[in-house]
């Protein structure tokens, strides 16, 4: 693990350790866990269980009230227990690992006699897989929300950070696939250049097409194109602005844009320091030089020995 992702995984505690996910089926799917490999563990049992949320400090399950672990913790709230969670990776392989744990309230589930809630506080700082996962699926949701708007122009090196194969698209108007080019992205719309005239395409329902190379996946955007113009000397071809429906943006896109951003942001930053540190060093050089050049006339004057005095002539 570099050094960077430490201090990221560092930062995502640090933040969001308070922070709480309520695992819909959508944030399942977005967080890639797979629910039927959660278990809860105890004194050499093992029973399933459904997660209902986690922070990085606490998670809820729902357990039933007729298995071994509601018996165990009912007769010893102190009894040692452990939360295991499950993941995917990019290559679908997955990643598990166990959370020990005390437990801080049960009570029934929606007032059910068969259910139970179970809160449960983590004993130690959680894997830094679990604070990766949830910290950057919190801070991927803050980003859409305050920085919904900021925008990333489509070129060569955005494209690579992207990983987006090329600026040329399709986007589907009224059901009807055209070609386009993608000129800029971000986490609420997208602006593209097509053929077309303008008048004709304003306020259009569209989805618009895109495929990432790092997760081999092909995303659809719906929206509305809410400004058309004609690019400047043709009268065939117009730039369109799009706005993104926000609730049926996937989570794969707002990943890679929240990556871009951050990786953008941390670039500058890294840049900044780098510009000061090679200004320190300039300047100190420039005292260095200073300091020699002062210290050798100096010398030069002190090897010379005091002046002659002058013979001045009788009158």
């Amino acid at each position: 693990m570099s050094v960077a992702t430490s201090h990221h995984i560092s930062r995502y505690y640090d933040y969001y350790r308070d922070k709480e996910i309520v695992f819909t089926k959508a944030n399942l799917k977005s967080l890639r866990i797979d629910p039927r490999q959660i278990y809860l563990k105890s004194n050499g049992g093992q029973w399933p269980c459904i997660i209902n949320s986690s922070s990085l400090q606490q998670a809820k399950v729902i357990i039933g009230t007729a298995s071994g672990i509601y018996a165990t913790v009912q007769k010893n709230r102190t009894a040692p227990i452990s939360i295991r969670y499950c993941f995917f990776d990019q290559n679908n392989e997955p990643i598990q690992f166990s959370v020990n744990c005390t437990v801080l309230e049960i009570k029934p589930f929606q007032n059910s006699n068969e259910l139970a809630m179970l809160t449960l506080t983590f004993t130690q700082r959680p894997p830094d897989d679990l604070i990766l996962r949830i910290g950057e699926f919190i801070e991927v949701n803050e980003n859409f929300q305050n920085r919904k708007e900021e925008r990333i122009a489509i070129n060569e090196n955005s494209l690579r950070l992207l990983n987006i194969p090329k600026e040329e698209s399709y986007i589907f108007i009224a059901g009807v696939p055209r070609k386009c080019i993608l000129k800029d992205l971000s986490f609420g719309g997208a602006k593209a250049m097509l053929v077309g005239i303008p008048k004709f395409l304003e306020n259009k329902a569209v989805d618009l097409r895109l495929f990432f190379i790092d997760t081999n996946e092909k995303i659809s955007l719906q929206g509305v194109i809410k400004q058309s113009d004609f690019l400047p000397g043709r009268k065939d071809i117009s730039i369109v602005h799009i706005e993104f429906t926000p609730d049926e943006i996937p989570m794969t896109y707002k990943f890679h844009i929240n990556s871009y951003i951050t990786s953008y942001q941390k670039q500058l930053i890294q840049n900044q320091i780098n510009n000061k540190a090679a200004e320190e060093k300039a300047q100190a050089e420039a005292a260095a030089k200073k300091a020699e050049a002062e210290a050798a006339a100096a010398a030069k004057k002190a090897s010379a020995g005091p002046a002659a005095p002058s013979s001045v002539g009788n009158i």
